[in-house]
């Protein structure tokens, strides 16, 4: 169940934000760093009926200020249904 909701988040999470790339670190050596992004999720949404893809609110959290910012990549530093963290860069094409 549980790698039921991870993909389905994480297709959600592709196609509502095309312009950022997961990379991992090495990926982003020669990238401008940003910030590092850290949410939480609403711990409320973990008794109620809410739809799956809102279960991990702290990853689209991150996602989305990540969006704002323009950055192009996420380096991930944690991503759990009680928080995500991750650190934003800005790529050259």
């Amino acid at each position: 169940m549980i790698l039921i909701i991870v993909i389905s988040s994480s297709a959600c999470a592709k196609n509502r934000f095309p312009n950022l790339v997961v990379a991992e670190a090495g990926m982003v050596r020669d990238c401008q760093y940003l910030d590092t992004l850290s949410e939480t999720s609403d711990p409320g949404k973990f008794f109620t009926n809410q739809h799956l893809n809102e279960y991990y609110d702290g990853e689209l959290k991150v996602l989305e200020r990540a969006d704002h910012m323009k950055a192009s990549h996420i380096v991930w530093l944690y991503n759990h249904p009680i928080g995500s963290a991750a650190s934003a860069y800005r790529c050259a094409d």
